[in-house]
């Protein structure tokens, strides 16, 4: 029976689908891999940490740092040890080349390179060191011991193998860095980190500079070597350095011949939304594509599935895409990604594509721009106060412009000076109002206290410009203020014409800004919800309970509702006069004036507000 295929379809449908396999495959490798190259990086990063330690121990002489090196020759001398340790060394290099090996594109940011470079340094440095000390040691006998190690190298060999700490700890710390500052709990002990990156070196040069002084001060006899054994020592550096670079030679190769031939076959067509549509041969990643052609993106982990920034959402050609590896589909579950949203890092299109950017970078960014995240990028507990000036409008129509700018410009650094006294920072003000977190240094309960207390000096704010405008003004100043502690998410905003902006947003500004709109409802200056109390863990007297209507929430909030100015004034003039005013300072004096010193009463009654 004849086919109405057209001819040469059979074949191309093969290869695609030969190429698929293929891929699904590289991308299984993929998957894994980038685990064994992890465990086994943690691994001679964590020999290197024992051994820089032991180093700095040279500071306190020769014979703590033996005294040292015997318990740390308990385990990397072991057999478990030995495996871990040497497997990890042969492993690392060999999955990291073969990560070099899939990309198809070298446009990389400066870190990469760096990492790529400072990988290829090191064994050129490092195989003389190991052939030196642990193979001569174990099949010639060669002294391993500190004070014959350090006469060795000392100082014939100190600038190399100081370089050789330095290119070592660089390239771990450079890895367990960009692996971990995509996560929300690196912010709380990254700075001991940066703190431990920078002494563990340092004084590993130190003690290895003191020791090897000592060292050559020792009256020990000279350690002689025979010919056979130099020979061995170095054909066994040859042997390695060869077996090395020459893999790196096969690669290079195995990348050279790869591209010649997807350049000599079919290509396939991919549509960026927004970015215009390219032609382009099947196999590089749809992050390396964005890289080739300059499309601003995001990539915190630099492509290695442990962050969710470079998601796409698939439009055209899911169906010919292989299915996610596994920590792509650990990712994609773990933030509850809708189908057909897939990570740019992890998908090889073989065949026509339509892709949107999820999480863009600046659109004006220069070509191939990636999002760098700052210190301060995050999610993290915050206690937010947002404040609004009452019946601005109405005092506006009243006041020539000049007044009312100066009025402002006063009520600005009034609330300025009330935030900032409190650790506070105000992150946005828009028209007569603001908003400002407090949190972002120190304790959650901490922060509480701080807000609390910067809004009573904010309603005594107001009062204090009452009294200074007060015979200007047509009607009184009021402020409504609304207090909510929860998780935010922080970071910071840039655009070319506005700058750089702190912000903070999340659920939590949302409802303080609920609640300050409640103030209106409820006759109340301050309205702080139960959560910030009670995480405060104090309490405060002259406050209603309530419970606000929250929008988006089934159930109303408990809050609570501080006196408003003009009854707190009387019932602290009335207090005066009934016993001695006894002055107060710092957080006691704004502490006093958000609970009122009230004369003991009933407790107040809950009030339902919405």
């Amino acid at each position: 029976m004849s086919s109405t295929r057209p001819p040469g379809t059979g074949n191309r449908s093969i290869g695609a689908g030969m190429s698929a396999g293929m891929g699904a495959g590289m991308e299984q490798v993929s998957s894994w891999s980038r685990d064994i190259r992890f465990v086994s990086g943690l691994v001679l990063l964590f020999f290197a940490t024992t051994h820089f330690l032991n180093h700095a121990l040279g500071i306190f002489g020769v014979g703590v740092m033996e005294q040292a090196q015997s318990w740390r020759f308990a385990i990397w001398g072991s057999w478990p040890g030995t495996v871990a340790l040497y497997g990890s060394f042969v492993v690392h290099p060999l999955f990291a080349l073969i990560r070099v090996a899939q990309r198809r594109t070298f446009k990389m940011p400066a870190r990469e390179m760096i990492q790529i470079a400072l990988g290829l340094t090191i064994p050129l440095l490092l195989v003389d060191h190991i052939i030196g000390t642990r193979v001569m040691g174990s099949y010639f006998g060669v002294d391993e011991s500190y004070h014959a190690v350090l006469r060795r190298l000392w100082p014939t060999y100190a600038v190399t193998q100081s370089l050789l700490l330095l290119l070592v700890w660089t390239h771990g710390v450079i890895g367990v860095h960009f692996l971990l500052r995509a996560r929300e709990s690196y912010r709380h002990w990254r700075d001991a980190f940066l703190l431990g990156a920078v002494l563990v070196p340092l004084l590993a040069l130190i003690g290895f500079s003191v020791a090897a002084r000592e060292a050559m001060q020792m009256s020990l006899p000279p350690e002689l070597m025979t010919q056979a054994q130099q020979a061995m020592a170095n054909f066994n550096v040859a042997t390695a350095k060869s077996t090395f670079y020459g893999l790196v030679g096969f690669f290079v190769l195995f990348v050279g011949v790869r591209e010649f031939r997807v350049r000599t076959t079919r290509q396939i067509t991919m549509r960026f939304v927004g970015h215009g549509t390219r032609r382009l041969a099947p196999g590089p990643t749809v992050l390396e594509m964005f890289r080739r052609f300059g499309i601003p993106h995001a990539a915190l982990c630099g492509g290695r599935a442990r962050c969710a920034t470079c998601r796409v959402l698939v439009i055209d050609g899911a169906d010919s895409l292989p299915r996610p590896s596994m920590n792509e589909a650990r990712l994609l579950r773990r933030i509850s990604a809708p189908d057909r949203v897939r990570l740019a890092c992890q998908i090889r299109p073989r065949d026509d594509l339509q892709v949107q950017i999820l999480l863009a970078s600046r659109l004006n960014a220069a070509p191939g721009r990636t999002l760098e995240p700052d210190a301060m990028m995050g999610k993290r507990g915050l206690t937010v106060l947002v404040a609004d000036l009452r019946a601005f409008s109405a005092l506006s129509e009243r006041q020539l412009p000049q007044e009312l700018i100066g009025l402002l410009n006063r009520f600005f650094d009034e609330m300025g000076q009330a935030i900032t006294a409190h650790d506070g920072r105000i992150d946005a003000f828009y028209g007569d109002g603001f908003m400002a977190v407090f949190g972002l240094e120190g304790t959650p309960a901490r922060a509480a206290q701080s807000a609390i207390a910067a809004a009573a000096d904010i309603v005594r704010a107001v009062e204090a410009l009452n009294r200074e405008f007060g015979a200007a003004l047509p009607l009184p100043l009021r402020i409504g203020i609304g207090i909510h502690s929860g998780d935010t998410i922080t970071g910071a905003v840039e655009n070319d014409n506005l700058g750089r902006r702190d912000i903070t947003v999340g659920e939590t500004v949302m409802i303080a800004a609920q609640l300050e709109s409640a103030t209106r409802r409820v006759l109340a200056d301050v309205v702080v919800s139960e959560d910030t109390i009670r995480l405060s863990g104090r309490s405060y007297a002259g406050t209603s309970a309530l419970k606000v209507s929250i929008k988006g929430r089934d159930k109303p909030l408990n809050a609570f509702g501080f006196v408003s100015a003009p009854e707190l004034r009387s019932r602290r003039d009335s207090a005066s006069k009934a016993k001695p005013s006894v002055p107060l300072t710092g957080e006691e004096s704004g502490e006093a004036a958000a609970t009122a010193d009230a004369p003991a009463r009933e407790p107040d009654k809950p009030v339902t507000e919405g």
